[in-house]
């Protein structure tokens, strides 16, 4: 059983000192989003490695406790498995969805660590990352939503802000997610 009260509290340390540069590596990553919009293809290509970026980013800040800016653009230097485990997840959770909105929801937290392990696994596939991240999560996808689930007075709070603690809140759910991702890992490698 996963303790999310242990997985908040280091990530609320984790997250001192790395506020600002999420934030900067956020805001530029939606700027380049925004920036391709123009066209309905060009988004679907550069969210694979700008996910793996920022996973990478956020492994850095949970391992090392500090993350660099720089290391959110290393998703790009592993393009195609990125690309190919953005495109099939975002495949795969539509057609789960069009059965109903709950397999589409389980769906997304069975596919919810791909970018993770891609981090940890550079040579690994796209195909192989879904794969592993479903096995990872069996057993796990219903703490993983209550953790998530946990955070609701914060959503309300960035609400309430029209968005500004976000800035906070962002990096403290990510990081907790991360966290979260730590200890599945560990879990699963020992058995």
């Amino acid at each position: 059983m996963i303790d999310r009260k242990e997985l908040k509290a280091s990530a609320k340390e984790q997250v001192k000192g790395n506020v600002l540069t999420f934030f900067a590596l956020s805001f530029v990553m939606g700027l380049i989003l925004g920036a391709t919009s123009v066209s309905l293809v060009a988004p679907l290509i550069i969210s694979g490695p700008i996910l793996l970026g920022i996973t990478l980013f956020l492994l850095e800040v949970t391992r090392k406790g500090e993350g660099n800016f720089e290391t959110g653009f290393h998703g790009f230097k592993n393009f195609g498995s990125a690309f190919v485990a953005y495109l099939l997840s975002t495949i795969f959770i539509i057609l789960w969805s069009l059965l109903l909105i709950i397999p589409g929801i389980v769906a997304s937290f069975s596919y919810s660590m791909t970018f993770y392990i891609l981090a940890d696994n550079p040579g690994m596939s796209g195909s192989e990352a879904i794969k592993k991240s479903k096995e990872m999560m069996n057993g796990h996808k219903w703490e993983l939503f209550v953790l998530l689930l946990s955070f609701f007075w914060w959503y309300v709070l960035c609400g309430i802000t029209f968005g500004i603690a976000y800035i906070y809140v962002a990096p403290y759910i990510n990081v907790t997610m991360t966290n979260f991702y730590e200890k599945i890992k560990l879990e699963t490698s020992n058995n």
